[in-house]
């Protein structure tokens, strides 16, 4: 077992699979800092995440789809603003040393490290306070763009049309499950489906990338669509209409709730980590044919007005309905199956 903060890191995080070379990475673990060499008339992007036990997973979490979770929401800002990772840091507070949890978060980190080319070049670790003896996760991704051409949130133009990748409200089902809300007859397919949406959300750095040719505006979806393209419209100056029967709903998703929580869960259930992103209307062909030779799905979900407001189209119908996301020090919740 090990003895020591140090003895943790040499024995669970500095090792080939993880802290792995990289060209852009000068010196890794092992001094006072990591030292990156990003290449010519690129620019630097930076995220940070805090992931905290009973807040955004639950205390008995596999700790190896934890690992892999971890890293790939904070990728997923990478995502949004069009950057290529470089690598990451790892705060980490622990109640306990626990060698099998340890070993299993690691190669859950290591094994979307990889996929991504994100090697980890430094951190933290240290004890939890006694008083809390919760999980604390703390992580930086550091990427790279061309100058110029980061993916904003203040971009969205009137007449853009509007889309997200993916599908939508799987993550908000498969934490339900995980909860014991949800799910009580679903298919062992399903199951899995919709607990993979909440683990180990898709990785969207290629789409967002390829994004810079095409979107005036971005952001990933961690907090829900409603909340999180309000951050788009407020931040761009304008309004938008989106079509909820245009929604991308997964079979998982339709056939483990009712059509009314399946709507709510799509808008504004959160943790999709897809992207919304806005275009002209004249990119969109050429759009559609880039992402999908990259084998992503796109759904054309609404349309950007220029005046300010969100409204939500059914049926013919418009509203003005506040949908509520996730917030932080807010008494939101997501309701059962028999809330609606």
């Amino acid at each position: 077992m090990a003895s020591d903060e140090f003895d943790i890191i040499r024995r669970y995080f500095n090792s080939d699979t993880l802290a792995f070379p990289a060209t852009e990475v000068a010196l890794g673990i092992g001094d006072d800092c990591a030292l990156l060499r990003p290449g010519a008339g690129m620019t630097l992007a930076m995220s940070m995440d805090l992931l905290q036990e009973g807040v955004h997973f639950l205390a008995d979490a596999d700790p190896f789809l934890l690992g892999k979770r971890s890293l790939l929401v904070n990728l997923s800002d990478l995502a949004a603003m069009g950057a290529r990772p470089l690598c990451f840091t790892l705060g980490l507070c622990l109640p306990r040393v626990d060698a099998v949890w340890l070993e299993a978060f690691s190669r859950g980190l290591a094994e979307v490290a990889q996929a991504n080319n994100c090697p980890l070049v430094g951190g933290d670790t240290s004890a939890s306070h006694p008083d809390s003896g919760s999980l604390t996760l703390c992580i930086q991704v550091h990427g790279e763009l061309p100058a110029g051409e980061a993916l904003r949130r203040d971009g969205a133009q009137p007449g853009d049309h509007i889309y997200v990748t993916g599908t939508l409200g799987d993550a908000a089902a498969g934490l339900g499950i995980l909860q014991g809300r949800l799910g009580a007859t679903l298919a062992d397919a399903q199951r899995a489906a919709l607990l993979d949406a909440f683990y180990v959300p898709e990785s969207r750095i290629e789409a967002g990338m390829c994004l810079r040719s095409f979107a005036n505006a971005c952001i990933d979806l961690s907090d829900g669509l409603a909340s999180d393209l309000m951050h788009v419209l407020r931040a761009s100056g304008v309004g938008a209409e989106i079509d909820l029967q245009a929604l991308p709903l997964s079979a998982a998703l339709q056939g483990c709730v009712p059509q009314a929580l399946q709507e709510q869960m799509a808008v504004s259930g959160g943790d999709d980590y897809e992207l919304c992103f806005t275009l002209p209307p004249e990119r969109e062909a050429a759009m559609q044919a880039a992402l999908a030779s990259l084998g992503v799905p796109v759904r054309h979900i609404g349309v950007v007005r220029a005046q300010q407001g969100l409204l939500w189209r059914k049926e013919g119908t418009l509203s003005t309905r506040q949908w509520q996301g996730y917030r932080h020090f807010s008494a939101a919740h997501m309701p059962d199956e028999g809330e609606h």
